[in-house]
């Protein structure tokens, strides 16, 4: 129809293509073009600046609002409306949009001046007009395109007081243990997950769990990027969860720190009390338990042989961690000494490692013809052991002085220190 100058069914077919895409640019632009052939500048600029709205960068709608702005606050007299009326026509012409039907005589003497003081009121009521469509263009046309699906009343700003409604909880789950986040920390590679989580994949693979990018610069120095703006969004907006997800990890600590139930067992050698156990950790299982006792503040875990029927043997000791050395690739060199013997009760198993229930084994004290006794089996040993210590050879009597130190004195009562003997 526009083509074929008939204006008004243009004009028709355009309102109803808005009405199906609302924020289809081409129907808008076409309605605005059908508003400016008709004379209608002020629902035509509406249009137009509708259209910039949508397509910032679309030179035509841009150009076509300007055009039709500059006919408002030209309209001041007489002149300036024939002015304006006369430029509009010239433009209308170029374009193509008005019939040579529409040509004016411009000669003609007998111009009706009322008709063109009606035209000098029109031009002013537009004037005055102009700062009510600039405020209408803030609160009508849009800065940006909302989403269809959103209620009218609402706008393009959120509603704070149902914060809840603008997005689901499950968005705020951990893609591996897919509970709530906690301790939420992000990789190098723009992935978030819980810190125990992605702790433990590190320790089978250093890759990225979902991306798989390479993660080898965070196993030495185990430090995360926490993502605080994550924990307070959770903190403030799903606090029940929140505490609910903290009671969780909390009973685990606690479950873990227990030094009589489930205790961790590192099935490995013969360890002894008072005497230091380096180990070298490489396997994923030993390097989470390693890293749990740090976590709990207990420090502590126990060592046995290894048996071929039951896993390990019924009698250990403890170790206490010391101080831990990472390197570049996961692995590290535990730096332990022995504390306490015990006695397993009921062998277990978590996350891949043993466990034992345990009860700690203590010296009677002996006194009388026992205490005698002890006293020629302490001064025997102790002579056999400083015997066979100097007829080693000096390379080998130098590695263990390195690792265990030098002969100690001997004890004038050896029941003052419990837990020394097997």
């Amino acid at each position: 129809y526009f083509t074929l100058e008939s204006h008004e069914d243009a004009l028709h077919d355009a309102e109803i293509a808005c009405k199906l895409r609302p924020m289809g640019f081409k129907a808008h632009f076409r309605k605005a073009q059908a508003l400016a052939t008709l004379g209608k500048v002020k629902e035509a600029l509406k249009e137009f600046l509708y259209c910039v709205s949508l397509d910032g960068k679309n030179k035509s709608a841009r150009s076509e609002a300007q055009r039709e702005n500059l006919e408002l606050p030209h309209c001041s007299n007489q002149e300036g409306a024939a002015a304006a009326e006369e430029s509009s026509s010239l433009a209308n012409s170029a374009q193509g949009k008005v019939s040579s039907k529409e040509d004016r005589k411009k000669d003609q003497e007998g111009e009706d001046r009322d008709a063109a003081s009606v035209r000098t009121g029109k031009c002013q009521e537009k004037k005055r007009n102009r700062c009510q469509i600039e405020t209408q263009e803030d609160t009508e046309l849009p800065n940006k395109v909302s989403k269809q699906d959103l209620p009218a009343e609402q706008g393009a700003k959120p509603d704070l007081s149902n914060p809840l409604g603008s997005f689901d909880a499950s968005d705020l789950e951990c893609s591996l243990c897919m509970r709530l986040f906690y301790e939420p920390v992000t990789t190098p590679c723009g992935h978030t997950f819980c810190l125990k989580c992605l702790e433990r994949c590190l320790d089978h693979n250093a890759k990225c769990p979902l991306c798989k990018d390479v993660l080898l610069q965070c196993l030495p120095s185990r430090k995360y990027s926490k993502n605080v703006i994550l924990e307070e969004l959770i903190a403030t907006f799903l606090p029940e969860e929140f505490k609910e997800r903290k009671r969780l990890y909390e009973e685990e600590m606690e479950e873990l720190s227990n030094l009589n139930k489930n205790v961790p067992i590192f099935v490995c050698t013969m360890a002894y009390p008072t005497v230091p156990c380096p180990l070298h950790i490489f396997e994923p299982c030993y390097r989470l338990m390693i890293r749990r006792c740090i976590e709990t503040g207990t420090r502590q875990f126990g060592m046995c042989l290894g048996d071929p029927v039951k896993g390990f043997v019924e009698y250990g000791c403890i170790l206490e961690i010391r101080n831990v050395q990472f390197f570049s690739d996961g692995r590290s060199v535990v730096d332990s000494i022995g504390k306490r013997r015990f006695k397993v009760l009921h062998q277990g198993q978590r996350d891949g490692y043993n466990t034992a229930d345990i009860e700690y084994i203590e010296d009677q004290k002996v006194q009388g013809d026992d205490c005698a006794e002890l006293m020629g089996l302490h001064n025997c040993v102790y002579e056999q052991a400083s015997s066979w210590f100097h007829s080693l050879k000096a390379s080998l009597k130098n590695r263990i002085l390195n690792h265990f130190g030098p002969m100690p004195e001997k004890d004038e009562d050896p029941q003052v220190y419990k837990n020394i003997y097997l």
